[in-house]
């Protein structure tokens, strides 16, 4: 009778142990969202949480939280959910993340908080955040992606604006002759740690820039970095014609009639986004020549408000700030005046 009434002490302890179904839901979509933001890439009991889900797939799935999620049925999620070990380590790296998203005592705060408002504006060829999101070539990318964590984790208001390279950086092999041969693979932004930039009513955000005498519309995905955002432009719109919807195909790649195209729609149609979305910065970070660009579109602006135009390059020039991570002459764009004025052209009204 004792063991009885033991057991059944024991049961019901278990079962309050056991998180209730309504709990395991919220704690799921709550994994999703934080899935979703790359926090989690510099939170190493966070990447535990992940692995432990699907060590296969963690491996397989280039460390991706994003595709191991989508990769375990909701069952199994479900059922390691109702893991009460599991489960709270789970709540307790939410927590952590939660105060880390809503904390105001921020360095920012104190010392920067000009700029909670109208953020810096980083501009840059490529970011290099995590194996997930393979649009980066190298050093200066992974230069940009510290800038955007650190932005993160002082609190700056900052913004950052690259390219969404739907094949990415080349990955390469060698083969039986010893050559190196290069491959891309199709990158699913479904299976990414980005969303779709949408309008109030939920549409797709398109904008438009002209190049070569076409219009060339893109669309914007989101990237969340901690507390800052990242919009990558792609030009893979049904509108364009192939060669545009090619331009956001490869990270620098292409001839150089590509690349300053390229460049166009990164410094041009980063300013004509970030309008659309009502982000008016208080500076604007160039780094490299790569989004040189985006001093033309400042001044075209200015310019056609009816600003003279040596004052709109005055004031283009104090809202601009340029850095540049090495001094090697291969490291920079060099456009010769004929395909200059190639790229430029523009279409003349009717």
């Amino acid at each position: 009778m004792i063991a009885l009434i033991a057991g059944e002490g024991i049961s019901q302890n278990m079962e309050q142990a056991f998180i209730q179904p309504g709990e395991n839901a919220d704690l799921l979509e709550r994994l999703k969202r934080l899935a979703k933001n790359l926090w989690w890439t510099w939170n190493q009991e966070c990447q535990e949480i992940f692995q432990e889900l699907s060590p296969r797939g963690w491996q397989d799935l280039y460390h991706n939280a994003v595709a191991v999620l989508q990769d375990i049925s909701e069952y199994e999620l479900n059922m390691r959910l109702q893991d009460p070990v599991f489960a709270q380590r789970v709540r307790s790296i939410l927590k952590v993340f939660d105060a880390y998203m809503s904390r105001q005592d921020t360095w920012a705060a104190r010392n920067a908080s000009s700029f909670a408002k109208n953020p810096v504006a980083y501009f840059t060829a490529e970011y290099g955040f995590h194996e997930t999101l393979p649009i980066a070539a190298g050093g200066l990318g992974i230069l940009s992606g510290d800038h955007a964590r650190s932005a993160s984790d002082l609190g700056l208001g900052f913004v950052g604006v690259s390219l969404f390279y739907r094949e990415g950086y080349f990955q390469q092999s060698i083969n039986r002759d010893n050559w190196q041969t290069e491959y891309y693979t199709p990158l699913n932004p479904d299976l990414l740690p980005l969303e779709p930039v949408l309008t109030a009513s939920g549409e797709r955000l398109v904008c438009e820039v002209e190049i070569n005498l076409a219009r060339v519309h893109f669309q914007a995905w989101k990237v969340n970095v901690g507390r800052c955002p990242v919009y990558l432009l792609d030009s893979n719109r049904p509108e364009n014609e192939p060669l545009h919807r090619d331009l956001t195909l490869h990270v620098y790649g292409g001839d150089r009639s590509t690349r300053v195209m390229q460049e166009l729609l990164l410094g041009m149609g980063g300013v004509r986004l970030l309008r659309a979305l009502g982000i008016r910065p208080s500076i604007y970070h160039m780094n490299e020549g790569h989004v040189a660009f985006l001093a033309l579109e400042l001044i075209r602006e200015k310019v056609s408000s009816g600003c003279p135009f040596e004052e709109a390059l005055t004031r283009t020039r104090d809202e601009c700030v340029f850095t540049t991570h090495t001094p090697v002459e291969a490291g920079h764009d060099r456009f010769s005046p004929e395909l200059m004025q190639y790229a430029l052209q523009r279409i003349q009204p009717q």
